[in-house]
């Protein structure tokens, strides 16, 4: 099997998923004024992001 190249949007979706993971991993977002019980749940799931985002790159990069 052949390794190629991503399409641009399964890129940018796994990107976009992997830079959200890491910022919900690093840094606590619950203290935010208004927002930030909806964001603290991307603290709770971001390790599950990472996976993803992660799996999601490999997917399209050998499978899709």
């Amino acid at each position: 099997m052949k390794a190629r190249a991503p399409s641009r949007r399964t890129a940018l979706t796994a990107l976009i998923l992997f830079i959200a993971a890491l910022v919900g991993y690093f840094i606590p977002l619950g203290g935010i004024a208004l927002i930030g019980p909806y964001l603290k749940f991307l603290n709770h799931i971001a390790v599950y992001l990472l996976i993803g985002g992660y799996g999601l790159l490999l997917a399209a990069v050998y499978i899709l």
